[in-house]
């Protein structure tokens, strides 16, 4: 708790004093998660609006701001961004790179906030760059209000897709581009693709049915079961055979993961999911038989043991006494993204089109949506080896 304390005074002390501050150094060290060369000479101005909401936190006569932390998950998860932000830009800093980077309290709720204000008292139309807000329709906004500046405005957090504008970034990788991508892949490894659909998971039959036309389906039984006959007959030697499986229902878990284990012998079978399943972490479903499977899905991040993740997290512990968040990384990519593109020699969005990067955690691969603006499609095709590790397929 201590080092939220921390973080939350930073915070209160950076937005409501000097919000400004120019990160510039003739320090170097090398680091292999840059894009290019920078170019150290030229500063830019980057806005973190961030939904500290220290007004409330300040005003808050019930509760103490130790208890408002223990309850307060918007709050933390806020802190935990911020975190993540502070360390990409003291790692900017060390590369020499000069950038102005401000800190605003964006005062936001789902239907609020006091963007407007912001970009009229402080000038934003100026900036290079907006990172957040959090919230989708706050993030429409700002960029909406931006467009005419053309200040590219980065969504960090936000899933949702809402309306398109040529200055916005959603760097979060949608659901539908997730699971294209497992697809995409199993195709590019000419694989027999076969689908174990519960009868309650309509809409990915739907989605199957109507995108991936050349999945075949394994029938069910009358009374919903997987009809293993079914199954095993649509095994092709000499390929690898993908199983889609899509069911929270263990015993037709139990029965694909069966009836692949006794194939296993004749034919190359793998496992497949297409989104996180929770059945699968309960004590009724063998952890060995996924190994023995290679389960295999898609995510938007990637678990990474490099040296320059371990030397990000190490850095992290050390200033912070807690290992990282997912949010701590989270703010840490996107910021540390952001900064090394407006250091190249190109414009930011310019650079969208024409680089991809990876991060601690994340991939950023840019593509123009058909609306304006820019989706991220960065994705890892994910799946446990032999050796239990969750390693990236390639």
């Amino acid at each position: 708790m201590n080092c939220y304390f921390k973080i939350l005074i930073g915070a209160l002390l950076f937005v409501n004093g000097i919000v400004a501050q120019e990160i510039t150094t003739t320090q170097n060290q090398s680091n292999t998660l840059q894009l290019e060369k920078p170019s150290i000479n030229q500063s830019k101005k980057v806005a973190l609006l961030l939904p500290f909401n220290l007004t409330k936190v300040q005003n808050d006569t019930v509760n103490t701001l130790a208890d408002r932390l223990k309850k307060d998950k918007f709050l933390n998860m806020t802190l935990d961004f911020y975190s993540g932000a502070i360390l990409a830009i003291d790692s900017i800093k060390k590369l020499g790179i000069s950038i102005d980077v401000s800190v605003f309290d964006s005062e936001e709720t789902k239907s609020s906030s006091n963007i407007a204000k912001l970009i009229n008292d402080n000038r934003l139309d100026t900036f290079s760059a907006v990172i957040g807000p959090f919230y989708q329709a706050n993030i429409e906004k700002t960029a909406e209000l931006l467009s005419a500046s053309q200040v590219a405005v980065i969504s960090p957090l936000s899933k949702e897709v809402g309306k398109s504008f040529p200055n916005l970034v959603q760097t979060i990788t949608s659901p539908t581009i997730i699971r294209a991508a497992i697809f995409d892949f199993m195709r590019s490894k000419n694989g027999n693709v076969i689908a174990v659909v519960d009868k309650k998971k309509v809409s990915v039959k739907k989605y199957i049915a109507e995108n991936q036309k050349d999945v075949r389906f394994a029938a069910l039984d009358p009374n919903g079961a997987l009809n293993v006959g079914s199954l095993k007959s649509q095994l092709v030697k000499n390929k690898i055979n993908y199983v889609v499986m899509e069911t929270a229902n263990t015993t037709m878990i139990k029965a694909t993961l069966t009836a692949m284990l006794s194939a296993q012998p004749f034919y190359n079978v793998q496992l497949v999911i297409l989104e996180p399943n929770e059945t699968l972490d309960t004590d009724e479903i063998e952890f060995e038989s996924l190994i023995k499977l290679k389960l295999l899905y898609p995510s938007m991040s990637r678990e990474n043991d490099s040296a320059e993740a371990m030397l990000f997290e190490n850095t992290y512990k050390a200033e912070n006494k807690i290992t990282p968040s997912v949010f701590a990384i989270r703010g840490f990519d996107v910021t540390f993204d952001t900064l090394m593109r407006l250091s190249q020699t190109t414009s930011f969005l310019d650079s969208l089109s024409i680089q991809s990067t990876e991060q601690v955690e994340s991939k950023f691969e840019y593509v123009k949506t058909e609306n304006g603006g820019y989706a991220n499609k960065g994705t890892y095709i994910l799946y446990y080896d032999a050796d239990l590790k969750l390693k990236v397929a390639k």
